[in-house]
């Protein structure tokens, strides 16, 4: 199933962010491999190498190059900590990851329970509101529009579905639908 190889991937990539250190000297890919085993995925050392090299792009991650093997950690700059409760709002008004526009967008979706209970513990905004659906709950909330909130939302996979606004939503729909073409070959 391609969705559901695009969703392992986001899914192993947010839980190797968690994984790391908040200072130097960091973790090793080696070590990583062995505690991402732990919480149920099985790749391998390069697969965590690449893993780290395409999350520092975007994510305030440092590699420890004093000594061999390397160590991976959080740069001092990284707003909060992800194995713990992790400012997300606060990371999506991160000057590296802000865009143009500062009014905020409002956005709307439909979220699986167990996001719900991890936003109720860090919500997205002050303004956020979650209101119980028969199964899920409806978000609401006003937030920072940007990449990071982007790779939020494809990062939870099935656990988010954007409503609105209608612009992120197709957006967000056309990026998941052109990582399934890809495993359709």
């Amino acid at each position: 199933m391609p969705f559901a190889t695009t969703r392992a991937t986001l899914s192993r990539q947010w839980a190797l962010l968690r994984q790391l250190p908040s200072r130097s000297p960091g973790i090793t890919s080696a070590e990583l491999v062995w505690r991402l085993r732990d919480v149920g995925f099985s790749v391998s050392k390069r697969t965590v190498e690449r893993d780290l090299n395409e999350l520092s792009l975007i994510f305030p991650l440092e590699r420890n190059d004093k000594s061999i093997p390397f160590g991976w950690h959080w740069s001092a700059k990284a707003v909060g900590e992800l194995r713990g409760n992790f400012d997300l709002q606060g990371y999506l008004r991160g000057e590296t990851l802000r865009s143009a526009q500062d009014d905020g967008l409002q956005l709307q979706a439909w979220v699986s329970d167990q996001v719900a209970r991890q936003l109720r513990d860090t919500p997205l905004s002050a303004d956020m509101q979650l209101t119980a659906l028969e199964r899920g709950h409806r978000l609401r909330a006003t937030v920072d529009d940007g990449w990071a909130l982007r790779w939020w939302v494809l990062s939870q996979g099935d656990g988010v579905m954007v409503e609105q606004p209608d612009q992120l939503r197709e957006e967000i729909a056309k990026t998941l639908s052109n990582a399934v073409a890809l495993y359709q070959n």
